[in-house]
């Protein structure tokens, strides 16, 4: 069943009535993970439009049967103004054919990382939309879409790929992908921290490829501004893959007479948050501040992530 669902995306086949009734007949319990993984990897990574393959899988009892996350998606509805092409399945589909042109140049890992989020992002929406005021919200439906997404993941055994922890970043980017758009409409007030800060969670670059396949799997015409803007910023500090790295390290607080201990982590990461909103720029003010720090009751570092 599976391989037939991929092969009709990638050489977009169309497949035998009698096969059809053949697969719905197949029993899927005992599959193991590891062999619903092998023939999703391919689908995602090989077809032009995955959404083929989907809409198969839909119709041979697949979804129903294997993905509970994704059968939800089908007939919740959205506010037509923002998705005027339907349902969330309907959405997630054309955003997933989306992310295809949005994964060049990458490796492997990450070109899964992006589609997987764009094929999660919404898992938070059938728990949290309603009507309000006579038009349809799914409020913080980013952090309702965690849960699901771990569950997904972890049903296919989707962890670590030589190395990289693609189940970590598919959540967060399920979790931070509206966070473009917020920090745009927010610009005025969005410091150079929050970018830095986000970095720490997930690759800004992955998330920018993530938000422009949501906005742009639609029917009509949705600017980009916001995601352009985003990556931007996000380049421009140089944190579009990841974090700044420390400059103060437990190694510069030894000559000062400190004992190794959790007292020389809680100055490194006080200096590391200052750092973080731009106060600390090399390691003379680095040192400075450990030193000035060192004649405080220095405890874990207060959260600013506001800025």
């Amino acid at each position: 069943m599976l391989r037939a669902v991929q092969f009709a995306a990638r050489f977009e086949f169309r497949i035998d009535p009698a096969t059809v009734d053949l697969c719905r007949l197949i029993d899927l319990g005992d599959l193991p993970a590891e062999r619903i993984w092998g023939e999703f990897e391919k689908l995602l990574l090989r077809a032009a439009r995955p959404s083929l393959g989907l809409e198969w899988a839909d119709r041979l009892g697949v979804i129903r049967r294997l993905f509970p996350e994704l059968l939800a998606l089908q007939g919740c509805q959205q506010e037509p103004e923002w998705h005027p092409e339907g349902d969330v399945w309907t959405h997630t589909l054309l955003a997933l054919d989306c992310a295809k042109g949005e994964i060049e140049g990458l490796p492997r890992d990450k070109q899964l990382a992006v589609l997987l989020a764009v094929l999660c992002h919404d898992f938070g929406k059938p728990s949290t939309t309603s009507v309000v005021e006579g038009r349809i919200r799914s409020y913080e439906h980013e952090a309702a879409g965690v849960a699901p997404t771990r569950a997904f993941l972890d049903r296919l055994r989707i962890r670590t790929l030589d190395g990289y922890d693609l189940k970590t970043q598919v959540i967060e980017l399920v979790a931070h992908h509206l966070t473009p758009s917020h920090f745009h409409k927010n610009r005025e007030s969005v410091g150079d921290g929050a970018f830095r800060r986000l970095a720490a969670r997930l690759e800004p670059e992955l998330l920018y490829r993530v938000s422009r396949a949501d906005c742009l799997g639609r029917a009509g015409s949705f600017s980009t501004e916001a995601q352009e803007w985003f990556i931007a910023r996000a380049r421009a500090l140089g944190v579009e893959e990841r974090p700044p790295r420390p400059i103060l390290l437990g190694r510069h607080l030894l000559p000062m007479g400190i004992a190794p201990g959790p007292r020389i982590g809680r100055i490194v990461r006080a200096v590391y948050e200052m750092q973080l909103d731009g106060k600390v720029q090399d390691l003379e003010a680095a040192l400075r501040e450990a030193r000035r720090l060192l004649g405080e009751d220095v405890s874990d570092p207060p959260d600013t992530r506001a800025g």
